[in-house]
């Protein structure tokens, strides 16, 4: 951690709420995605970004350990992540019991004619639906491996888990976006190469 992000923490522990603030700005873009990689859908990150940092600011006076901020802040997004997807389990379960049924998500097709540009888009996009539909711990290990670039053992501690099973996940997860990533490729790559 940084020596000024630590001067920061130190201040809003001291209920310096500028310096809450700025400690937002600086770690609002890493919860997001954290929260994105959990929930799989973009409100519901911001939402729960929303959250995290409520509940950080609430639990910041008992923070033992300033210089492990980071990681902490990373625990509270897994927490109120895992507490939002027991609630939607809780309210699909009585959805479908009242007879609902939940609206689907439509995966985005690549239209007929695509340059280069569209078929990035198209190409992120079936990542993107592809990632969502990963179980959510796989989802947060791959986030926190390539988007935030920790150690294994950074991963284990913030899922509360063995190294062994962040292994695990990993391990599934770029072999399953791999297996159902490479269908997708061939076609949007075979009319990529017609046009």
């Amino acid at each position: 951690m940084k020596q000024v992000d630590l001067k920061l923490v130190l201040a809003a522990q001291d209920g310096d709420r500028d310096a809450f603030g700025r400690l937002m700005d600086l770690y609002k873009g890493r919860i997001y995605a954290m929260s994105l990689a959990i929930t799989g859908d973009r409100d519901e990150a911001q939402e729960l970004t929303q959250e995290t940092f409520v509940r950080a600011l609430q639990g910041l006076p008992k923070l033992s350990s300033p210089e492990r901020f980071p990681s902490w802040l990373r625990g509270i997004a897994r927490t109120a992540g895992q507490d939002a997807r027991r609630k939607a389990a809780r309210e699909r379960k009585h959805a479908l019991a009242a007879g609902e049924r939940g609206a689907r998500r439509a995966s985005p097709t690549p239209s007929e004619e695509v340059s280069a540009r569209e078929l990035a888009q198209a190409d992120r996009a079936q990542l993107e639906a592809q990632l969502a539909a990963l179980s959510s711990d796989c989802r947060l290990a791959l986030d926190l491996r390539f988007g935030e670039d920790l150690s294994y053992a950074e991963i284990a501690r913030v899922l509360g888990v063995p190294v062994s099973t962040v292994r695990g996940l990993l391990y599934r997860g770029t072999k399953t976006l791999r297996e159902r990533m490479r269908p997708h490729l061939a076609r949007t790559r075979g009319k990529g190469d017609e046009a």
